[in-house]
């Protein structure tokens, strides 16, 4: 995974309400120090999960999404860290 600067800003304006509703969940759940499934996306957006792989799939494609194989299956963390509840902790380092 790479540093947020070689990625795209995200104008949060330019996004929907529910997109906007899914990127958030994700930054949320940066608590988990790790990057997450679809499954734990859908689970705290409250969304059904077609939307759900719609809009991750649309966010990997435009640079505003990683996308990395875990054990099992697809994981996603944010490209920037604009949004983060942690923007100065990468996902990968261990909490103090």
């Amino acid at each position: 995974m790479t540093s947020g600067s070689d990625r795209p800003f995200v104008d949060a304006q330019i996004l929907t309400d529910t997109e906007a509703h899914v990127y958030e969940a994700i930054a949320t759940l940066e608590y988990a120090n790790r990057p997450v499934t679809e499954a734990e996306i859908a689970a705290v957006a409250s969304v059904d999960h077609e939307t759900i792989h719609e809009i991750i799939q649309a966010f990997a494609e435009c640079g505003m999404l990683v996308q990395a194989e875990g054990p099992e299956g697809p994981v996603y963390e944010l490209a920037r860290r604009d949004w983060s509840a942690a923007p100065d902790t990468p996902h990968h380092d261990p909490a103090p």
